[in-house]
């Protein structure tokens, strides 16, 4: 069956998968086995490490695709907010990057015998709601947010890590489809982080769309408008041949 690795929001400080769960029906009504994902928050331990342990989540998703009937042809990461960055930079960042290297015994299973296999699966979509693409942008200057500063902490050379993690810096061509939703009014993360992922995608060659919610505020969605949100991303799904044919 179809894979869905979901992503809880809450700015890299805050959050839980427990408390994200509702949203993973949607997507169990679509068909899809739901990968619901916990990782490192900046109380525990700064960025990168909620990179690194999305990375390495994906990661399972391969190692364990047999035990759990996975379609490894069709995963897509889905994820809010901090949790839309982190689907995002799960699925862009290359594996030169250096954000995934302590899952590699992982993918051994314990055996270190002979050559590594990489048990990372290709992506087969994004659903971004709402993410932060340029974190370097909300660390410092007018968008400044309080949330990555806490994430980044003191970390040393802040402005290149944040540039590292940042979704923006690593899209090229070949990057599987994204489909971006986000308010024109969020006042959390700058609408524009969305735009400029859009813009940067479409010259790259890559398949995206981007749902504007008019009006709408951080995830602040109306009832009607998380309808439209849904029903875009089952078409979405549907013409990349992930799920069935959407309903008219």
């Amino acid at each position: 069956m179809p894979v869905v690795m979901t992503i809880h929001g809450g700015g890299w400080i805050e959050g839980t998968k427990e408390a994200s769960i509702l949203g993973a029906l949607p997507y169990l009504q679509m068909g899809f086995a739901v990968v619901n994902v916990e990782y490192r928050l900046a109380k525990v331990s700064p960025a990168p490490a909620a990179v690194e342990d999305c990375l390495c989540a994906l990661h399972w998703i391969g190692r364990n695709a047999q035990k759990y009937h996975f379609d490894l042809s069709k995963v897509i990461v889905t994820g809010d907010s901090a949790g839309g960055h982190l689907a995002l930079t799960t699925t862009m960042i290359p594996f030169s990057a250096g954000f995934e290297n302590e899952c590699a015994a992982d993918d051994d299973d314990g055996n270190h015998k002979g050559p590594w296999t990489d048990s990372r699966p290709k992506v087969a979509a994004v659903i971004n709601w709402y993410g932060i693409t340029d974190v370097a942008d909300i660390l410092q200057g007018p968008r400044i947010r309080s949330y990555a500063v806490t994430w980044l902490g003191s970390v040393p050379n802040r402005e290149d890590l944040a540039r590292r993690l940042s979704p923006l810096t690593y899209v090229r061509a070949g990057l599987p489809p994204v489909l971006t939703i986000h308010g024109d009014a969020d006042r959390i993360v700058p609408y524009s982080h969305a735009i400029r992922l859009h813009d940067a995608l479409n010259k790259a060659g890559v398949h995206n769309q981007l749902l504007t919610i008019p009006g709408g505020d951080h995830g602040d969605f109306t009832a009607d408008q998380q309808v439209v949100a849904f029903e875009a991303i089952r078409q979405f799904l549907a013409e990349l041949g992930i799920t069935a044919v959407a309903k008219q």
